[in-house]
């Protein structure tokens, strides 16, 4: 008689025809894992009471947003592209010289200075209502002008208000000169 060839289970042919066919792994390298640390700076927000602004936070762009009908959250002022050269200084002046409203006027100084896109500033009397505000660190896009300063983010504006925030702000940053108090701006 002659013996019967040996049982081989279905799985266990399979399994051999995955190891079979599937390409060698390096098993070193399949054990290896990489960590990358991606490290950013903080980006300053400047208080500068003499310029007539003090921070008011960062705030999403309603642009895009439902219910909008397509209008950005400083609405209705004026607007400038500096490529290379976008500073918060040179935004605050913008706005605070009345630069122009969207109907060619003279408006005197914008209540709202806002950056965005590291190189645009927009300035308005008034943010909308559909903004909201977001943690400072969603404006993580640095000025093109001066790469220490925050100017926004994508859909992000550092927003900026005139007036008597300015007024309480250049107030108690007078106050922290002399000593009499700490101020902290997160």
């Amino acid at each position: 008689m002659h013996p019967s060839p040996p049982f081989f289970p279905p799985f266990l042919i399979l399994l051999l025809l995955l190891l079979l066919l599937s390409p060698p792994q390096n098993l070193a390298t399949a054990q290896t894992t990489t960590t990358t640390t991606t490290t950013t700076a903080q980006l300053a927000i400047p208080a500068a009471p003499s310029s007539g602004y003090a921070y008011h936070g960062c705030y999403n762009e309603t642009l895009g947003l439902p219910d909008t009908a397509g209008v950005r959250a400083l609405h209705g002022g004026t607007n400038k592209v500096a490529e290379g050269a976008m500073t918060v200084d040179m935004c605050w002046a913008f706005c605070r010289t009345g630069a122009g409203d969207s109907s060619g006027g003279k408006a005197g100084a914008f209540e709202f200075a806002g950056l965005q896109y590291a190189r645009e500033c927009w300035c308005a009397q008034s943010l909308s209502s559909l903004s909201e505000r977001f943690p400072d660190s969603e404006c993580n896009l640095p000025c093109e002008g001066n790469t220490t300063q925050a100017c926004g983010g994508y859909l992000k504006l550092t927003v900026y208000q005139a007036g008597a925030a300015a007024a309480r702000v250049a107030w108690a940053a007078g106050l922290a000169a002399v000593g009499a108090i700490s101020l902290t701006l997160s």
